[in-house]
Order: structure tokens, then C-alpha cells, then sequence
């Protein structure tokens, strides 16, 4: 089985949107992490400066492009919520899993992922903020409308790292492209531009649970999932989270 993680890093500068300052080169931790548990896997970077810098490896692949998105509000997190999707697509590996790069691998249960996404075809993790109606209208750069669609926003929101695609699955492949036109056609925040995705097309990717992506609470209401138990991956661009975990390590 081959395996290729997909990352996007765009704009001269790092940030991260739960505040915390992460020291290194532009794919820590999570570059290390992946590495460390799949050391065979192929690794593929899009961005819009061919010097980004990243670790000395024969494995990477830099896809330099010029963003769709270039000169709109919040362009580096819209490419980085569309290439990192476009990614999966153009993978010519068995799987691909995109990771934002603040991501930390805490032990060796991520392997289980790969049984999870040839099984299901696609996973992907569920967000803290739960409902569709809270992250599209309080989370940054949402446009959800109450009225956009039957369900008043009651379903439930995903996350958006990471995502694994078990590149045969055609169900999976139609639910990405539709993700892919949702928002370019109406640019927003990843999580609801996959609801409309997953609205649009009637196909429900397997959902993981918040010990995938612990994430910390913010100013919004969004609760935190720090605490919990039997954490597999953690969102460190949150200081709460790292703080908590990684401080015990």
C-alpha cells in the first residue's frame, strides 16, 4: 500500500489560526510526526513560493501554483482548504491523508487510519463546534445562511485535518470534487464548503472522532476538547492543547 501525505502552505509567512507561535521550519511538526510512523510514504507540498522551506528530503514534491484565490480575504487559508483537497484528487497513491502543518502524532493508533479509509473511502474528523449552523455563521470566513438549505444548519460540521482518501473509491472522489467546485464557487471556510459538498452529493464520509483533531475552545462558545483520553493527533496551532499534552511529554 502506498501512502502520500499532502500539505499546502501558502503565503511568505506562518500562521496559525489558534494563535500559538510554532518554532521550526514551515511543515512542523506535523512533516516529523507523519514521517515518523509511515517512513515509506511520498510527501507532496502545494504552495505559492517555490522556497519554502522544508526538510532536506528526496521524498518531497513542491507543486508551485499560483493560487485561485490570490488578492481575496483570507487567501492563504482558502488555498490551503482547496489545494490540500485538490491534493487527494491528483495523489497517484493508494492513499493520501492531508495534514495542516500543526498537526502532532502522539502515538502509533494513527496507523489505524489506514484500515478506516480503505474500508470507508474517506474519513474525516468531527468538529468541536459541532453544528453546521454554529462554525458557518460564527466561525471565520462563514456564509452560512439558515435558509441556504432544509436542514437550518442542524447537521453536523466537520474538521478539516486531516483528511485520508482512499483514491479508488469513486463515492469519495465525487464527494472532493464537489468540495472542490463548492468553493470555488462560493469561497468560505473548509468545514462548510464540505457540508455543501456532502449536501450537494448525499455522500457522508466517515466521520472520526475529537481524538483525531483535539482542538482547543476559542472566544465564539466553541468548546474544547481538552481533556479527553486516548488522543491520536492534536491540533498544537491551539497553545491550550499543546500546553496541556505535550507539556507532560
Amino acid at each position: 500500500m502506498t501512502i502520500n501525505l499532502i500539505m499546502a502552505e501558502f503565503g511568505r509567512d506562518r500562521t496559525n489560526n489558534g494563535g500559538a507561535s510554532i518554532t521550526g521550519h514551515r511543515l512542523y511538526p506535523s512533516y516529523e510526526c507523519f514521517k515518523e510512523y509511515f517512513p515509506d510514504s511520498k510527501v507532496t507540498v502545494y504552495s505559492d513560493h517555490k522556497d519554502i522551506v522544508i526538510p532536506d528530503d528526496s521524498n518531497i514534491e513542491v507543486k508551485v501554483v499560483n493560487s485561485i484565490f490570490s488578492g481575496q480575504t483570507r487567501y492563504g487559508n482558502r488555498s490551503n482548504d482547496y489545494y490540500k483537497v485538490l491534493g487527494l484528487l491528483e495523489s497517484d497513491c493508494d492513499i493520501a491523508i492531508s495534514l495542516d502543518s500543526d498537526m502532532f502524532i502522539v502515538n502509533d493508533e494513527v496507523k489505524t487510519l489506514l484500515p478506516l479509509t480503505s474500508k470507508f473511502g474517506m474519513c474525516i474528523p468531527e468538529n468541536p463546534r459541532l453544528q453546521v449552523r454554529f462554525d458557518g455563521i460564527k466561525g471565520a470566513d462563514g456564509n452560512y445562511s439558515l435558509d441556504e438549505d432544509p436542514t437550518r444548519g442542524n447537521g453536523m460540521i466537520t474538521n478539516m485535518s486531516p483528511i485520508s482518501f482512499a483514491t479508488s473509491n469513486k463515492r469519495a472522489r465525487t464527494l472532493l470534487e464537489e468540495y472542490c467546485n463548492q468553493i470555488k464557487i462560493n469561497p468560505a471556510r473548509g468545514p462548510l464548503c464540505m457540508w455543501r459538498a456532502i449536501w450537494q452529493t448525499g455522500i457522508n464520509p466517515y466521520i472520526l472522532p475529537f481524538q483525531w483533531c483535539v482542538c482547543g475552545g476559542d472566544n465564539s462558545g466553541t468548546r474544547s476538547c481538552v481533556g479527553i483520553n486516548d488522543v491520536i493527533m492534536l491540533h498544537t496551532g491551539h497553545d491550550e492543547v499543546s500546553n496541556y499534552y505535550l507539556s507532560k511529554k
